[in-house]
This record gives C-alpha cells, structure tokens and sequence, in this order.
C-alpha cells in the first residue's frame, strides 16, 4: 500500500548523508514518512482496531469453526485470534472493546503526553492488545522492574492473575512479559524520536521523552506530564531481548500496510546507545538528586538481614565488602560506621560514610564495597568521613535512617574484637574505639557476625548461593569465616556476587494478606476467609484448630490443606471451608483431615510453609472466652480450646480475638475499602456479629469484598484490578448506562 518501505530505500535520504546518528535529521525522517494517520474508531475506514487485529494476530483458532463473517475468519474453517501483550496468550479476535474480551492499549499511556487526539494517539507502532482487565491494572504505571519507588513487598508476581508468569507490578511500575520487553522499549524510543512537540495536523503534540526520573526530572523544560520511564531500565530491556524476526516483520507491515514509517530502533538496534544510552548526551538521565540525605525514607522498608558484611581488610588499604540480599531501590540510603553502639546510641568518635543506591537499583545477590581503590564494585558512591578499622580489632555497622529525627535501623553488625561483643554501658567511654555492645534488633535477627578470635582481615568463605533466609544463616555463623593476619590478604573472593534463588509463594505472603472473615461452629462447620491480596497460583495454605504453644503448633487436632488455583486467587475473592462444595467457595479445594470447630471455643489458625518447612502465619482467630493466652512450654495446658498467638499476627493485628464465647460469628461491616482499612475492620471484634443458633445464617459471609487501591497512590489512570468490569474514566455516565462502550481503559 505504501511505496518506499523496503529497509534497504527506506533511510536512503539520511543515509546518502551519513546521518543516521543525527537526531534531527532521523525525527524529520520518521515524522515525514508517517503518511497515514488511522482513525482510531470508524465505520467506513480501517482503523486501530483492523490494524491491531492484522498486526498482531495470534495463531488462527481451528477448533472452533464458529466463525461468522470474513472479520472473525481468514477462511471457513478457523477463527482469527489476536494476540494479548501482558497476557502472553491469544483471544478470539471478536468480539472486542468488552471487558469480557480486549481493548487498544496505548504502550505510552494517553495521561502521560499522548492524550486523545493526535497521530501520537493512533500510532500503531505505540499500541497492542491487551486484556481488558490486565490494561485497567496497567493503568498509567511506568514500564521498570520492582523497588525503585516503593518497597519490594509491595510487587505483586504477576502483575495480574490474567497477566503472564513472568510479569511483576507495584503502585507505580508495570514490567511486562520478558519476551516482549525489548520490544516495548524500542516502541518508546521511537515514540520520544517522533514526537517532538511540533504542530501535525493541527493538533499540538507534547514532546514526548523519556527518564530515570519520570516524576521530577532536573532537565529544563521537561514536565512530569510527557515523561516516561525508566529510560536505563529500557535500555537493559533491549539489550536483554534483541529485536526478533516477529518484530521486523511488524515494523515491516506498520510501513508497507497502515502508516508508512519505520521503527528505526528495530532496524538499527545499534542506534538505541547512540541515541539513549547512558554515554550518548541524553538528558533522560538527569535527575534531581533524591533522596537529599536526611530527608524521606532512606530505609525503604529494609530490615535487619537485607544487606550484610561478607569481608573486611584492616590493614591497610582498608576494605569493607557487602552483599544484598534483597533487592536495593534507587532511593535508598546506607550508612556505615565503625563508631560503637552503647546500648542506646552510637557514638560520635570514629568514621561514618554514605552510600546511595544508584538508577536503577542494586539486584538481590549484589556485592558492594568500600574502599579507596575505585576499581572496587560501588567503591567510588561511598562519601563522608572515612572508616579507619582498628587492627587491634573494631566493630562495624551498616544502618539506614527512616527520618532524620529517628535512630538507626540496623541491618548488619560485624566485630572482630577478642571477646567479641560486650555488654551496653551507660558510660561510653567504656568502649573506646574496638568494642561495643550488639543492637537488639541484629541479635534477635540474627543479623550480625561475631569474630572473637581476632584477625585484622576476615572474608566470607562459604556458599554463596542459597535462599535469602540460608544465605542469612550461613554469613552470620563465625565458622562461615576465614582470616589472617597477613598484610597482603586477598579479598578478592569477597568481591564475587551471590546468587540468592527466589523467595518462595510463601515468604512473599503477609501476615493479613488472608483474613478470617466467619466462622460456624454449629454442626456442619463452615469457615470463610478473604484474600486481602492477589494469592498466587499453587501455593499451599494450611487452616488447622491446633493450639500455638509459643514456640510450635500442637497436632492433637485437625489441618487441612488448600492449594491456589493455577490462576491464582483475586483480591477480595472469599474462600470458604465445609462439606457443602456446591454451594461453598473453593471448598472443594480443601483436602486433609477435617478441621472440627469446638462449640466450647476454639481456635483456627491459617499459614503457609516456608521452603525448610517453617510455619509462616497469615490470620488467626480465638472464640474461646478470654481469648489469648500466654505462652507456655506445657502443650498439655492448651487442651482443645486456648492458644498463645504468634507474635508476627500480633505485630500485624492480623487476627481476631473474641474474649466473650459464641459459637458462631460473621464479619458484619464494610466489604468494600483499601486494604490497610479493611484489615482495621476485620480484625476489630466489635464488627462482627454472632449466635448460638444452630441455623445461624453465614450466607453474607461468602460474598466477596472489593479492594480499593491505597489512598497513598492515586492517577487518573489507576483501576482497582479486583475489579472485574472497570470502565474507561472518559467513559460519561449517558454513555455507560445500561450497557459498556467498545472503547479501552483510559490511558
């Protein structure tokens, strides 16, 4: 349809030139090409929809010959399918525009510079499929990978229970499916490289850019309003994923079929580091520096454990060598000390550096050291007055700092003094500048290594491949270690990275991402819960009425055992527990020895297990009256009626707690809220109401409830994805009435 779109005639003009690499020239080039701007709906043209449906068209759907018109079918017998970008899969290509089905999603969302008219608009190197629900959990959200502003417990794996395996998303970020990540990068770069602000059509476009710091870029003239991000995570994306053979020939049929110009990204890979990389001049890397230190949150939820010592050389040149065993967002600060702790503060008479985590973050397995040659791993992000370890032996401390008013929280402690750590003193001179007393926070975490034999140079010599919770347990064991006196000593084993393997389903669950929500003790025995959070697929969930001694789960009573579907189970979907599996939802998952509630009181615990088989609780609940009792290394004293309760769902208030007995109870009060309130509903006994009716009524228990994202985070673009049928924003009230417009998410 559109002449000149051959590879080898297409960049002719430019490339007589030799200006290939000259911005102006290639936009000029891209912009002028762009021959065909699509409507974006029409009856008697071809518009996104055709062009979607022909771009990326999945494999043709032969098993069902339903097909009904030339649309629906490229012959008789199959039916033609698309295929969905965060979904990873294939869907009839009608009907569309439902929430049952697929709606246009605009790859650089319509809030961020696009808006809603426009060639921008309509640019189909810029739009794909995708799901209509995983499109509404998209929202407006930055393509990037976990941490960078929220804190990784908060990334949901997948994105979205219709989303593919590989996907992960936060309040802010989206990161699709890795076989298309490349792809989508380069789409964005072309899209920064057309759209420049010029006049087209008569429509004024936004000069659409992109940056490591999309919200509060330090470059002149850029506005949160037409940035994208994370440019340099883009950038590893397409290295990561090179432009394959199902790119070029989409970018071969935008050209020659709809628009008439190229993706010059998919053609010339190369030009990705010309034009964006961090050596190229871009100002997409120029950000404000944030955190200022002293101001925000520079712990990023981190906790004692997440970062630890693996190796120190106090002879000089001195070294200190880390490692990460969690993810470490951008905007965390670390602080490193050898002052002592006294038991209530740290001391003021030795050396303290900084340390920021740098764009766009620091990987789980990461090591990071300190000291003066440059050539050390992060060696030269360290700044402050320098560390000066005693060979006469010292401690050392790695913390961060809520806010400038608070203390440090703690992450890691090493000594090396004979004798090791000693107790806190309210007469800080006691410690002089090789002791100090251990913060209680490390001891009960366990995150801390205590060397009391003294070397001046010590490295982590053991495995360095595990789990986050055995790489913990190995580092913090002294035998672990190996030292010397030598005052050649090579560290350089301690600059190799871990490889921390991923954190089980379960270590990934919060106490109160499950909660009890009903409960009838009353012959049959029925109990609900919430999912508060996404579950994951194929986690398994244990329900027992088994007392918690303190230290351990009795086994005179029942547990039974709930896998998640393979799709996952929803925020706000309720389970329930009895033998009526018709009627009851996913009580026909349960299996194992049944849980029979006592009518004397009871009380029901939920947990998962962590991979060396510890319980990890998520909700607990207590009829019995007087509720809560303390714990006591006795088992017989619990009997079948009273428990201790753990000390994680007390921390969280992850649990219910009825100090007067009824034999059966229901939560009575809002299903509808975020989760942070709803956890405050359900967990307060005052909202539930109960009876000693043997007929007592649970059916508004197995309603399910509707998660409203955290007031924290708002955008125009944001969707509850609990939400089955969200509607576009722009959707009016006259056009949604009754029925739901053929039009996507707003983006």
């Amino acid at each position: 349809m559109y002449s000149g779109c051959d590879i080898s005639e297409y960049y002719n003009p430019i490339l007589l030139q030799q200006q290939l690499t000259n911005r102006t020239q290639l936009h000029n080039l891209t912009k002028s090409q762009h021959r065909n701007v699509l409507p974006y709906t029409s009856n008697t043209k071809q518009d996104v929809w055709d062009a979607l449906m022909s771009l990326d068209a999945g494999t043709p759907d032969c098993a069902n010959t339903a097909a009904t018109s030339p649309e629906e079918s490229s012959s008789s017998s199959c039916n033609a399918t698309v295929h969905l970008i965060y979904a990873n899969t294939d869907i009839p290509a009608v009907p569309h525009g439902d929430p049952s089905n697929w709606n246009r999603e605009h790859v650089w969302p319509k809030s961020l510079g696009v808006e809603n008219k426009g060639p921008d608009y309509t640019d189909v190197h810029a739009l794909r499929p995708a799901d209509w629900s995983v499109n509404a959990a998209r929202g407006n959200k930055y393509f990037g990978e976990c941490g960078i502003l929220h804190s990784l417990e908060e990334c949901v794996i997948p994105a979205h229970v219709e989303a593919a395996n590989d996907t992960a998303a936060d309040p802010s970020i989206w990161m699709p499916p890795g076989n298309v990540r490349g792809d989508l990068a380069r789409s964005l770069m072309y899209m920064a490289l057309r759209y420049d602000g010029e006049m087209s059509d008569g429509n004024e476009e936004l000069d659409l850019e992109l940056s490591d710091c999309p919200t509060d870029s330090a470059f002149p003239g850029w506005d949160s309003k037409q940035l994208m991000g994370y440019l340099s995570i883009l950038v590893k994306w397409h290295e990561e994923d090179p432009v394959d053979l199902v790119e070029q020939e989409r970018n071969d049929q935008v050209c020659q079929m709809w628009q008439g110009n190229r993706n010059p990204f998919v053609d010339y890979p190369d030009l990705v580091e010309t034009y964006f990389g961090p050596d190229s001049g871009y100002p997409g890397y120029d950000c404000a520096p944030t955190p200022v230190v002293g101001i925000g949150n520079s712990c990023q939820d981190l906790k004692p454990g997440d970062v630890m010592f693996t190796g120190f050389r106090s002879d000089n040149p001195d070294v200190v060598t880390m490692v990460a065993l969690v993810d470490l967002s951008p905007s965390t600060v670390l602080y490193m000390t050898d002052n002592a702790y006294t038991g209530t503060f740290l001391r003021s008479n030795e050396g303290t550096v900084k340390f920021q985590v740098p764009l766009p973050g620091i990987k789980t397995g990461t090591t990071i050291a300190y000291g003066s040659d440059t050539n050390l791993p992060f060696a030269n992000l360290w700044d402050g007055s320098t560390i000066a370890l005693s060979v006469s032996g010292d401690n050392i401390f790695l913390y961060c700092k809520n806010n400038e008013q608070d203390g440090p929280s703690f992450l890691s402690g090493l000594i090396f003094t004979t004798g090791g750590w000693i107790a806190q003193n309210v007469d800080e001179q006691v410690f002089g500048t090789s002791k100090s007393a251990l913060p209680k926070a490390l001891e009960e975490s366990n995150a801390h290594i205590e060397l009391t034999t003294h070397l001046d140079n010590y490295i982590y010599t053991r495995s360095r491949i595990g789990s986050e919770s055995k790489l913990l347990e190995f580092i913090s064991d002294p035998s672990s270690w190996s030292g010397s006196n030598a005052a050649d000593f090579d560290i350089s084993e301690a600059l190799s990275d871990f490889t921390v393997t991923k954190r089980s389903p379960c270590e990934r669950m919060k106490p109160g991402d499950i909660m009890f929500t009903g409960f009838k003790s009353d012959n049959p025995d029925v109990i609900t819960l919430v999912a508060l959070e996404n579950i994951p697929p194929s986690l398994n969930i244990y329900m027992t009425d088994n007392a918690y001694t303190g230290s351990f789960l009795r086994s005179n009573e029942g547990t039974v055992k709930f896998q998640t579907p393979s799709t996952g189970i929803q925020a706000g979907t309720t389970i329930a527990y009895g033998s009526d599996a018709s009627n009851l939802p996913f009580a026909n998952l349960w299996e194992g020895s049944s849980v029979a509630l006592s009518v004397s009181g009871d009380n029901i615990f939920l947990y998962c297990e962590i991979d060396d088989g510890a319980q990890h609780f998520l909700s607990g609940l207590i009829y019995t009256t007087g509720g809560w009792i303390d714990a006591n290394s006795d088992e017989e004293f619990f009997g079948t009626t009273k428990s201790a309760l753990p000390n994680e769902l007390k921390e969280a208030s992850a649990h219910i707690e009825f100090k007067s007995h009824v034999d059966n109870s229901i939560y009575a009060n809002e299903r509808s809220g975020s989760k942070d309130e709803l956890l405050m509903l359900i967990s307060d006994s005052t909202s539930w109401s109960g009876s000693n009716s043997p007929d007592f009524d649970m059916t508004r228990a197995l309603s399910d409830f509707a998660l409203i994202p955290d007031k924290s985070f708002t955008s125009e673009e944001s969707h509850v994805d609990s939400s089955p049928y969200p509607l576009p924003d722009d959707d009016s009230a006259a056009s949604i009435k009754g029925k739901f417009r053929n039009e996507e998410m707003c983006k």
